[in-house]
């Protein structure tokens, strides 16, 4: 069973999702370019850009399925108020992806850069949440 983690300002506080949703994973992108020649035009090799991710799934409340790891929350509302409580901060979160054998397939610092929810009929909250990778700025060695 895959498991999806994420924390804030170095696990000072941390949140392990009910369910992994299906076909998770970031999306990379590279800052190629083009320029045009006398004749043709030419594609230009450039940095990588950073990776982006959609995570969209629920939140159960008040009851826990079979499916979730013992670590998951059964209030919903608790990772609502984790995501609320937390962005304002200006803190950048951390995701963790572990497969099935606990081998670490994503470990990546990053931003909210928009989290949705909604109550289901059933009191479930479905949410979205959009990620997007933050690089910490070093200086010059």
């Amino acid at each position: 069973m895959y498991k999806l983690i994420m924390s804030i300002n170095n696990n000072e506080e941390y949140i392990v999702f009910p369910a992994v949703p299906a076909g998770i994973g970031p999306q990379y992108e590279q800052n190629n370019g083009t320029f045009q020649g006398l004749s043709r035009d030419y594609n230009t090799i450039g940095t990588m850009g950073l990776w982006s991710m959609s995570i969209s799934g629920f939140f159960p409340v008040g009851r826990r399925h079979s499916f979730m790891p013992p670590e998951a929350l059964e209030d919903g509302w608790q990772y609502v108020s984790f995501f609320e409580r937390n962005r304002p901060r200006k803190l950048p979160f951390r995701v963790i992806l572990l497969d099935g054998d606990g081998i670490c397939r994503l470990n990546s610092a990053c931003t909210v850069d928009s989290f949705s929810w909604q109550v289901q009929r059933n009191g479930d909250i479905a949410y979205t949440l959009e990620l997007r990778e933050y690089r910490f700025i070093s200086g010059v060695k």
